[in-house]
C-alpha cells in the first residue's frame, strides 16, 4: 500500500457528500471508514492511526484490530455512536438511511463518496476523500502516483495477443449463492484492463446473472476469475469445477483459475495499477501454458 500523505489535516472543510449534502468536517482525528477501497485512500493518505472503525466488508490486514460498526454495509447507528467518531466515510451503499439520517442528527459529519466500478472515477474518489480530509495537497499527489500506476500498467500489455475470453464468477458456497459477472461489475473493467474480454460483458449480461449451465456454457470462458474466499468457499478449484455448466468450458479443462484476493479486485484505488500488470501476467502465462 503507497502512503503519499503525512495524516495532517488542514480544516474546516467542506465538501459535497454523493447524497447532495453539504459536510462540514472539523475534526479528522477519529475515523470510521465504511468501505475497503476508502480504507485504502485514508491509509494512503497517512491517517492509519485515525481509524478507530470500520464496516465488516473492510478486512485489510491492517485492520483487524479495528472494531466492526456493521453487517455487510448495514451500519449500526449505536455502534457508530459509541466510537465517538469525528468523521465516517463511506459510499452510496452505506447505510440504510434512516441509520446516516439518525448519525447526521447526532452531529457527527459523514461523507459518502461515488461507488467506483471505472477507472476514469478513481481520481475523483481521492480528490473527494482527501477534501474531506483537509489533505487535499496529498491528494493531488496521490491521483498523480495512481494514474500514474495504472498508466503504465495499461502500456505493459501486449496488444499483439489474443484476448482470453474471461469470466468472473461471484461464488459464496456456505450462502449458495453462484453469480455470472455482466457489464458494470467492476470485474468487467478489470478484466478488460487487463487484456481479457468479459464474457458477461460480450453476452449483454447484467452486473450480475444466476449462475447456470446454459449461462456459463455459451460464455465459453478460456479463463475464470474469482476471489480468494469465494474460491475458498467451494472447495478450491476442485469444487470451483464441479459447479453445473464450468466442467463443459474450455477454463475447465485447462484448469485456468485466476484467484483474486478480494480486497484488491473491486478496490479501484491506490493499488489499481499494480491488480493490472497481476491479471495481465496471469492472462498471458495461462493463454501460453494452453
Amino acid at each position: 500500500m503507497p502512503v503519499i500523505g503525512s495524516g495532517t489535516s488542514l480544516l474546516p472543510a467542506t465538501v459535497q457528500s454523493a447524497d447532495d449534502v453539504a459536510v462540514t468536517i472539523v475534526d479528522s482525528s477519529r475515523i470510521i471508514v465504511l468501505n475497503e477501497a476508502i480504507a485504502e485512500i485514508v491509509i494512503a493518505l497517512g491517517f492509519i492511526d485515525n481509524i478507530i472503525g470500520r464496516d465488516a466488508t473492510t478486512t485489510l490486514d491492517a485492520l483487524t484490530a479495528v472494531p466492526k460498526v456493521s453487517s455487510g454495509h448495514d451500519i449500526s447507528a449505536e455502534s457508530v455512536l459509541a466510537l465517538n467518531p469525528t468523521l465516517v466515510i463511506g459510499d452510496t451503499r452505506s447505510g440504510p438511511p434512516e441509520a446516516i439520517q439518525q448519525l447526521r442528527g447526532a452531529g457527527i459529519a459523514i461523507v459518502l463518496a461515488p461507488e467506483v466500478w471505472q477507472l476514469k472515477d478513481v481520481a475523483p474518489r481521492i480528490e473527494l476523500i482527501a477534501a474531506a480530509l483537509g489533505a487535499q495537497d496529498f491528494g493531488k499527489q496521490l491521483v498523480v502516483k495512481t494514474q500514474n500506476d495504472i498508466d503504465e500498467a495499461l502500456k505493459t500489455l501486449d496488444k499483439s495477443a489474443a484476448a482470453p475470453r474471461v469470466a468472473f464468477i461471484y461464488v459464496r458456497g456456505t450462502a449458495s449463492v453462484f453469480l455470472l459477472g455482466g457489464k458494470e461489475s467492476g470485474a468487467d473493467e478489470m478484466i478488460r484492463s487487463a487484456g481479457g474480454i468479459d464474457v458477461g460483458s460480450d453476452l449483454g449480461l447484467a452486473p450480475f446473472t444466476p449462475l447456470t449451465s446454459e449461462a456459463i456454457v455459451n460464455a465459453n470462458p478460456d479463463i475464470i476469475v474469482v476471489t480468494t474466499r469465494g474460491l475458498a468457499s467451494v472447495g478450491g478449484i476442485d469444487g470451483l469445477l464441479e459447479l453445473p455448466g464450468i466442467a463443459q468450458t474450455p477454463s475447465a479443462k485447462t484448469r485456468a483459475v485466476v484467484s483474486i484476493d478480494d480486497d484488491l479486485l473491486f478496490s479501484f484505488g491506490p493499488r489499481t495499477g499494480e491488480l493490472i500488470v497481476q491479471m495481465s501476467q496471469a492472462f498471458k502465462t495461462l493463454t501460453t501454458k494452453n
